[in-house]
This record gives structure tokens, sequence and C-alpha cells, in this order.
């Protein structure tokens, strides 16, 4: 089958060998190049593999064989799933569980920075100032996840291990069996977020953006925290509303928060955020390890297969929501 691949910028190594790797000899795969003709490049495409989902109207239209549209990635928000879902080409992505791990780690990594001064530790060392400060252990302490879904569950079962209290909610019920595997310690629907925000000592994002996650972080919800917590955000920018974020942070009305997505991508180096030492935060690469890649990968050259055998495709996207 032809395959077309559509790297994103400059990142498009290795996740393009790792796809190679994957695909073995099921091409020819060519790689895209941004600079030559849409049409040409797609017009015998039978797969197109879209790094993380910015395909555009224009490489829909020019996509004429296309039998699978496969995304690597997960969040579809900047990518028009109308648009292709009209044009009847099937279309799949490689959802939470590819990254779960990759994304429960960098979430630990941000409480870990809060509960043991990394930013103030640092600053003291350099400074000659020993025996300070006094840190925090997470034993005890209350996790908070709204969204339960694969990132989530994988964040639950590490900080059990911590010894620290877990509890969750979700649009979607979870099993009894699954909820005692992890530990949940309280499971709640959408309407009890504020007993989660009004308890936790951190809260950590893992639900999609949709319209009604959009703000779902808000001044309100942020005026609910212990002024001890800590937010996380791992999933998409837009959840949290950043202005209301700024406000809280910069009045100290919650201890901090570690951000790993914003509301507009690349971030402004000389947005407020960056400057507040009460956040931690990194370029959108929670989700970014190599065992993300080869998962993602090895997902997409298994549709591949399965398109070829006249499969439907595992993951596959019916609805914009």
């Amino acid at each position: 089958m032809n395959i077309l691949f559509i790297g994103f910028r400059d990142l498009v190594h290795p996740c393009y060998d790792d796809f190679l790797e994957a695909v073995g000899e099921k091409g020819p795969v060519a790689l895209l190049d941004p600079k030559g003709s849409i049409p040409a490049q797609f017009g015998s495409a039978e797969i197109v593999v879209d790094q993380g989902g910015w395909g555009s109207h224009e490489m829909v239209d020019a996509a004429k064989a296309v039998k699978l549209w496969q995304v690597l990635g997960t969040g579809l928000d900047h990518f028009d799933v109308k648009y292709i879902l009209d044009k009847k080409i099937p279309l799949a992505n490689t959802p939470g569980a590819f990254s779960g791990i990759a994304l429960a780690e960098h979430a630990l990594f941000f409480m870990f920075y809060f509960a043991k001064n990394l930013h103030l530790s640092s600053s003291n060392i350099r400074s000659g100032v020993f025996y300070h400060p006094m840190n925090d252990e997470l034993e005890g302490k209350t996790l908070g996840l709204i969204g339960f879904g694969a990132s989530g569950r994988e964040l639950a079962k590490r900080a059990s291990a911590l010894g620290m209290r877990v509890i969750a909610v979700d649009a979607l019920p979870a099993a009894p069996e699954v909820l005692k595997e992890h530990r949940i310690d309280f499971f709640g629907k959408p309407e009890d977020i504020e007993k989660l925000l009004v308890e936790s000592d951190y809260v950590s994002l893992h639900t999609p953006l949709t319209s009604k996650t959009r703000h779902l972080i808000d001044k309100r919800s942020l005026s609910l925290m212990k002024p001890t917590a800590v937010l996380i955000n791992l999933a998409r920018g837009e959840i949290i509303d950043e202005p209301a974020l700024l406000e809280v942070l910069e009045a100290g009305k919650i201890r901090g928060a570690g951000l790993d997505t914003f509301a507009h991508e690349p971030l402004d180096p000389s947005h407020p955020l960056l400057k507040l030492p009460n956040v931690v935060a990194t370029p959108h690469i929670a989700g970014a390890t190599r065992g993300t890649l080869k998962r993602r990968t090895k997902a997409a050259a298994e549709n591949i297969f399965r398109t070829e055998k006249g499969l439907p495709p595992l993951y596959q996207i019916t609805s914009v929501e």
C-alpha cells in the first residue's frame, strides 16, 4: 500500500524511523515534503500517517484514494474531525493508553518538584544556604484526578504506591474491580468536582478538551482549592482559564502549578506565567518519550495491516466529540 507520512515540524525523527521499523515491508512509505505539491503527494496515498494530527483541508481534499487517516497522537482539538468524517475517510488516533505511562511519570515529576521545593533548594545551594527549606512528603497527601482514563489510572497506580490517597471524577463509570485495583478512595461524577477540589493537595487534569471541559478550571474552581494545593495540567491548556490561574498564582491563593500545555502554543517566552516562582513549566513534552513513540507507531502499523485485510481500524474516531 502507498503510505504517506506527515512529519511534524522538526520532530520528524525519531518518530518516522520508529514507524518505518514498525511497518516493515508494507510500504512504500513516502515522507511528505512540505514544500512540494500537495495534490501530487497525496493523490496516490492509500494510507496517511499524520504525526500529531495537523492535516489541512487541502491535504484531505487531495487524498482521493486514502483508505485510512491515522493520527499519531491522542488529542484532535487542532484537527478538523468533522471535515474528514464528512468526506467518509476512516480516521483513527492513538489514544491515551499509548502515552499514559509517560504522562503519569511527568505528573509525578511535577509533584516531587513542589514537595521537595526544587526551585528554592537549587537557589539556596547556589547561594551558600544550607539546611533549608523544610520539605514535604507525598505519603498521606490526597491526589485528585479529574479524568480517570489511561493516564489517570497510570498515575493512580504510582501515587497509591507512594502512600497517597487517590480520589477521582470522570464522566464515564469505572468498574468496582478497577477502582479497587487502583486503590481509589472516592470516585465521583463531574458534579462531584467540588469535593475533589476542596480535598486534594494535588489536582491533576486527565480529561480531553471538549465543549464541556473548556475552562473547566475557572476562577471559582480555583477558589475551592486549598492554599497549599498544586494544580497539574498535562492534558490541554484550554481546560484552564489561564488569566484566572495567573491571578490566583500571583496572589498566592494556591501553592503552585505544574503546566505542560497552554491555551496558545508555543507559549510566548515573556508570558507572565513563566516569571512566577510557583510555576514549573515544560514545553508540551510530557507524552514525548521513546516508549510512547514505539507504542504509537506499532499501533499505526497494526491499523495499516488491518486496512490491507479489509478490517476496520482500531481506535477509530466516529464523532466530533
